[in-house]
């Protein structure tokens, strides 16, 4: 139910590969457990537990005994350090009928009632909610996926519309980092670390001197020549801010020459472009800015592209298609505008743009899921247009074949790409014809206009 599966599988209309195999998983644990006798309790834990509440139904379909929670209400469970504890309460009952009042740094139990077509589910929920200090937040002891480590927790931002940001700062010491990169080196083979964190530009940041959210480069390139030292051949963030990779000037050409950024090196980074609504950026994301002030938010990701670009970074942009069920018509031509002005302006940019659908998650939890399936507007249907015709035109066609391994692997992930990349326009404008004028006009309109 996360951002990308709730708009590829148009609001749940099809199932995912997640749900699927989560299910599949399920129901052989259950299998297993009638053919045994088996008293096992099933606990589901980790960052899509959220997800229970907006569908109980799952916990009584797969026999679930608790759902086990964390600082967030439900998104990334930390544990780290306290894993021997919960299992003690686990197996000696004491999850069954725990106190809720327990104190702030122990595990409580809150039983929830939902209501779903008249029928009352209840359901346990284990809640967990200190936050582990750095040195109880143990290393990794096997590879990790694709050699992702981390290196922080937290934002700091405040954007309303995200979970992470409710975490508090952690920051990883260098010489963990490096451990944790020499056991995907030494054990997996790696010759990457791709370095996870929810922006990469807050890394080392003290926030009660740094008001403005002003990057410390010191702390930065301090990490990463320590990435670097260990001898893997990339490394690139996950996660980053346009602000953050602007507002100090010798931030990005540092890191770049640390890191050995090249046109053969480029470096990808996902980065929230969220929306070109000045309004909607105000009200939901003014500090995703800082130090600069909403107002400003053209500018910023216009710099930040032309900036990002030159020190051969490509920012992946993401998009959030009613956000907060918010979104006006002319919030999504905004955002076209915004897109279309920066291909003008910068023909020669570098950057990709996915729309998905807004996922009540972090302070706005109690909203309404937006489904792509039943309430897309013309406009955001424009929206949704534009992004893949730019990814297309800009990303298929112009520099795709220079990001990824090198090799044939490349090549024929680039040959199908360009071969396949106009099927979801066709599909969109077969959508448009069916839906009717209004939303014919908005594709005639992007063709004219923002192509």
């Amino acid at each position: 139910m996360g951002p990308v599966t709730m708009t590829f599988t148009y609001g749940r209309k099809q199932i995912s590969y997640d749900e699927f195999y989560n299910t599949e998983l399920h129901y052989r644990i259950k299998a297993a457990k009638a053919k045994t006798g088996s008293k096992a309790k099933v606990i589901s834990g980790a960052s899509g537990t959220w997800q229970y509440n907006y569908d109980p139904e799952k916990i009584e379909e797969f026999g679930i005994y608790a759902i086990l929670e964390g600082e967030l209400g439900g998104i990334a469970p930390e544990i780290d350090g306290h894993a021997g504890r919960f299992f003690n309460y686990l197996i000696n009952g004491d999850f069954d009928n725990m106190d809720p009042f327990r104190k702030r740094s122990d595990f409580k139990v809150n039983i929830k009632e939902f209501e779903r077509n008249g029928k009352k589910i209840h359901a346990r929920f284990v809640n967990f909610w200190a936050r582990p200090d750095i040195d109880e937040i143990p290393n990794i002891v096997e590879p990790s996926m694709h050699g992702m480590v981390e290196v922080m927790r937290g934002c700091g931002r405040g954007c309303k519309f995200c979970d992470v940001t409710l975490r508090s700062l952690r920051y990883y010491p260098p010489e963990k980092v490096v451990q944790e990169i020499e056991v995907n080196m030494k054990k997996g083979g790696a010759k990457s670390a791709w370095i996870h964190s929810d922006d990469i530009f807050v890394y080392g940041m003290d926030p009660r001197t740094a008001k403005g959210m002003e990057p410390n480069r010191e702390a930065l390139e301090e990490l990463f020549t320590a990435i670097m030292s260990t001898g893997v051949e990339h490394t690139n963030p996950t996660h980053g801010t346009l602000a953050g990779a602007i507002a100090d000037e010798k931030l990005l050409p540092n890191l770049s020459k640390i890191i050995k950024a090249s046109p053969d090196n480029l470096i990808g980074i996902q980065v929230g472009f969220e929306t070109g609504s000045l309004r909607l950026i105000e009200k939901y994301a003014d500090r995703k800015l800082a130090p600069y002030k909403p107002e400003e938010w053209h500018w910023v990701v216009k710099e930040g592209v032309k900036t990002m670009n030159e020190n051969y970074w490509i920012p992946a942009f993401t998009l959030i298609m009613g956000l907060d069920n918010d979104e006006t018509p002319e919030d999504s031509w905004d955002s076209i505008r915004l897109i279309s002005e920066l291909e003008q302006e910068q023909p020669d940019a570098m950057f990709t743009a996915t729309a998905l659908t807004f996922v009540p998650i972090g302070l706005l939890e109690k909203s309404d899921f937006f489904n792509i399936g039943n309430e897309m507007t013309a406009a955001q249907l424009g929206v949704l247009y534009k992004t893949w015709q730019h990814n297309l035109k800009y990303g298929i066609k112009k520099f795709m074949n220079r990001t990824g391994a090198k090799g044939p692997r490349r090549l024929f992930f680039n040959a199908i790409a360009r071969s396949l990349g106009g099927i979801p326009l066709g599909a969109m404008e077969r959508y448009a014809r069916r839906k009717g004028k209004e939303h014919e006009r908005v594709i005639e309109i992007i063709k004219a206009k923002y192509w």
